[in-house]
């Protein structure tokens, strides 16, 4: 049955407040302006550094085509075909160069057509007159009910609900949210947590499940005491994906289920248990999103054990996608500690220490600029607000990318040298 049919009636009716979804829950935090070059000899001096820029990378392709896939295969019906795909991409772990799972963007891209009508009805936080996405919810039910033990059919069900639950949660603050919000809220959650009861991630040794549990914790009356336990079985199951351990992090900080102290202490326990696969790296990867969402980490995290975790980072991953990641990483924090130290005298050890790891990252291991990662970082990694154009996202990502790489290079720019990044490293030379 197509998931677009209005004729498509539950067996069982849900509930009232499923027929009752906003901008995801995302807000913007405010970071202070980074150290920049400035004016005409900005200008001048950029005119010296030649580095290529990569608007669509890899990755970005391979994401824009498992998604297209996904919804291909939906409005054609041929559930049972994207069902063995989204499972073996789940056994293979198969992810793109910028480790988003492609079982999870086929599954997104079977469902985008219900979520989107149902953001774009919900665009105020209340469904608009007349409007009737429920039929695209009804149509997806029953592709489940047609196939209860497809556990990949299940996740694009679920994720359904959690999507559009949070479209109708939307980013008031918890005390300003409407009852009826909150209501169709948990109401989403409750039935995505029920769909997913039915599949074991252990016993199916799947990621997608475990990440798909791990992403109804928001729903769940008391989610701190099962944040740990739902991301060590993610982890363990996929340690190679470092998503994971960026997301754990997240749900660690204080505007969420965690605070500080415990979030350096399962930074520890996960570098200890991820050590085989990734040596320090794992005490970096849980601290890293959350560092740049709430900069108060700055005052906890311990910067020799996160500047090394940085460097096994770049022995591990060498391509540019990674390179891009941790620079623009490492410049925003460098900023941030630079500015705090300016006016506090706060950790004086900090502001050079990320200094210092920035510099290698982009002496030793740059070789181009990918500039929507670099705008995502002022924002805060894996920020959805739709209210930032991806083409302007990028526009600021390329200027702050070219002040920032220009930083290493002061001296030789400003004595008239052209400073080149090329495959095989970097040349100096007469302009």
């Amino acid at each position: 049955m197509s998931v677009f049919s209005p004729k498509s009636p539950f067996k069982k009716p849900l509930s009232p407040s499923l027929k009752a979804l906003s901008k995801p829950f995302a807000a913007l935090r405010q970071s202070p302006a980074p150290q920049r070059l400035t004016g005409e000899t900005y200008r001048n001096l950029l005119d010296q550094l030649h580095i290529a820029v990569n608007t669509t990378p890899p990755d970005q392709a391979e994401a824009d085509i498992a998604r297209e896939r996904g919804t291909f295969l939906a409005r054609q019906d041929r559930w049972d075909e994207l069902a063995e795909i989204i499972a073996e991409a789940d056994r293979q772990r198969r992810t793109t160069d910028a480790g988003q799972p492609i079982a999870d963007l086929l599954a997104y891209g079977a469902r985008a057509d219900v979520v989107q009508a149902a953001e774009h009805a919900l665009l105020h936080g209340r469904a608009a007159k007349e409007a009737n996405f429920f039929s695209g919810i009804e149509a997806l039910e029953m592709v489940l009910d047609d196939a209860r033990d497809s556990y990949p059919i299940a996740l694009i069900v679920a994720n359904m609900h959690i999507d559009i639950g949070w479209a109708w949660r939307g980013a008031a603050a918890a005390d300003a949210l409407k009852a009826t919000n909150r209501e169709a809220f948990h109401a989403h959650f409750d039935r995505a947590a029920d769909i997913l009861d039915a599949f074991c991630p252990i016993d199916l040794q799947s990621p997608s499940l475990a990440a798909a549990r791990c992403a109804l914790l928001p729903g769940r009356q008391t989610p701190e005491l099962h944040i740990i336990r739902e991301f060590e079985r993610l982890i363990d199951l996929d340690p190679l994906n470092p998503r994971h351990m960026r997301a754990l992090g997240n749900y660690l900080l204080p505007r969420w289920y965690g605070d500080f102290q415990a979030l350096d202490l399962e930074a520890r326990r996960t570098a200890a248990r991820s050590f085989e696969d990734w040596g320090a790296a794992g005490y970096t990867w849980v601290w890293f999103d959350a560092l740049l969402v709430d900069p108060e980490g700055l005052s906890v995290v311990e910067p020799e054990y996160f500047l090394e975790g940085i460097h096994d980072i770049l022995d591990i991953c060498r391509d540019q996608h990674t390179a891009n990641l941790v620079a623009a990483h490492l410049y925003h924090c460098w900023q941030i500690a630079r500015e705090r130290y300016n006016e506090t005298g706060y950790r004086p050890d900090l502001p050079p220490a990320l200094r210092r790891g920035f510099e290698r990252v982009v002496e030793n291991h740059l070789r181009e600029i990918h500039p929507l990662i670099w705008g995502h970082a002022e924002i805060g990694f894996e920020n959805t607000a739709r209210i930032i154009s991806p083409k302007r996202l990028a526009e600021k990502g390329h200027e702050t990318a070219l002040s920032a790489i220009a930083m290493p290079f002061l001296k030789s720019l400003q004595d008239g040298q052209t400073v080149t990044f090329g495959p095989d490293g970097i040349h100096h030379g007469s302009s």
